[in-house]
């Protein structure tokens, strides 16, 4: 359920050590200074603004939204986990009942050899599965169970601070400023997204923020229609920028586990698929789709909620807004351990701001980095263009 959330942060927040053993390089993220210092709340992009949702709450001070990407494939890693805890269980079970058995006395003489075999079988068994469990599976079980619920997302609307709550291990609760925000579906930050089957996924770039790495966010449902991005992102920026009147209001949603909540992810992309391909073979294809695998998720899905927790946002979120409560201080790189922000300083070469004009790396302060990247394209320009006449005036 995490995945998309834990991968950008992952990157973003890798110890350098970490990178050089996984053979990890840094990607360039580079944007041109028009699109990061353009304030995307001021240009409408549709006519027609829309609540998707799911949305959890709704009133003159704050609107929330369901957060996170790649909520439709949530019930997956449950089933894996519960296979993985279903090997520790078996193991210790069949060790601890071999023991007793013979502690009891209950093995005939010629077989205690045999019994003294299984059950070290199955302790190493247990043992081995509950290491590798412990070491690294947890990472992975983490992502679906024994976590928050939904990653939330807050529009406050008062004190035009976009709110993000997420799990420690994709970055943590954060606070941005609203005129920060930039839509990466569509406009000049994105491309047209249609057909792809994702949520609406919104930026906060450095350049902007004065941290050093960007930070994204998803909110909404998955769609395949490129639509639903503008007419969502238009809605929450007229209730920002307008407020609640004259927008339809949204139906609201609770935050407790309910059986259904898995199916509308699973059926669009099967109705999707119809509907581009309406015929006789796709159906029976989706036939055994629509009555095992359907099921089989959905139900991973409730157990998923259900083994999850919703908590409450810190107190000075909770109030924000409220006359006489104090605004909720941005995020910043001293929030974060200093082994963290040590790995953050090391990305944040990766977000470099190009100048339209000359096509060169800008220094926006952003901690000297990009402007040893940009020294070194000058130099490698510089020489291609001074070798260029010199071959010219030896062929002439």
């Amino acid at each position: 359920m995490y995945i998309g959330e834990y991968l950008f942060w992952f990157s973003s927040a890798i110890k350098t050590a970490t990178r050089k053993k996984l053979k990890m390089g840094y990607f360039s993220g580079d944007m041109k200074l028009s699109e990061v210092a353009k304030d995307y709340t001021k240009e409408s992009v549709s006519n027609n603004p829309r609540p998707i949702g799911p949305y959890y709450a709704y009133n003159d001070r704050y609107l929330e939204i369901r957060g996170g990407m790649f909520e439709n494939f949530r019930g997956i890693i449950t089933w894996i986990s519960f296979a993985i805890f279903f090997i520790i269980a078996s193991g210790g079970y069949f060790a601890l009942k071999v023991a007793l058995k013979l502690y009891n006395n209950e093995w005939d003489n010629y077989k205690i050899g045999s019994g003294i075999f299984a059950m070290v079988f199955f302790a190493i068994i247990f043992l081995v599965s509950t290491y590798l469990c412990i070491r690294y599976f947890r990472y992975i079980c983490r992502l679906e169970l024994f976590t928050l619920r939904h990653i939330r997302v807050r529009f406050n609307r008062v004190t035009r601070q976009v709110y993000v709550q997420r799990p420690k291990y994709c970055g943590g609760t954060a606070v941005f400023k609203w005129e920060h925000i930039m839509p990466a579906n569509f406009g000049e930050t994105g491309s047209d997204m249609g057909g792809t089957n994702l949520v609406n996924v919104f930026s906060f770039h450095p350049y902007k923020t004065g941290f050093p790495v960007a930070q994204s966010v998803g909110v909404g449902k998955n769609t395949y229609d490129p639509q639903d991005y503008k007419d969502e992102w238009e809605f929450i920026r007229r209730y920002m920028e307008d407020g609640p009147q004259n927008l339809p209001k949204p139906r609201l949603s609770t935050h407790l586990p309910m059986p259904f909540h898995g199916i509308e992810g699973h059926m669009s992309p099967m109705i999707h698929l119809v509907k581009n391909n309406p015929s006789v073979i796709i159906i029976l294809m989706l036939i055994p789709v629509f009555l095992i695998l359907l099921p089989f998720y959905t139900v991973g899905y409730f157990i998923s909620e259900c083994l999850c927790w919703q908590p409450r946002w810190p107190k000075v979120i909770r109030q924000a807004g409220k006359l006489g409560k104090p605004l909720p201080k941005e995020t910043t790189l001293s929030d974060y351990p200093p082994d963290v922000q040590k790995a953050i300083l090391d990305s944040s070469q990766e977000w470099g701001v190009i100048d339209d004009e000359t096509g060169e790396l800008i220094d926006y302060g952003q901690f000297k980095r990009p402007k040893k990247k940009a020294s070194r394209k000058r130099k490698t320009k510089i020489a291609k263009q001074a070798e260029k006449p010199i071959k010219e005036s030896s062929e002439d």
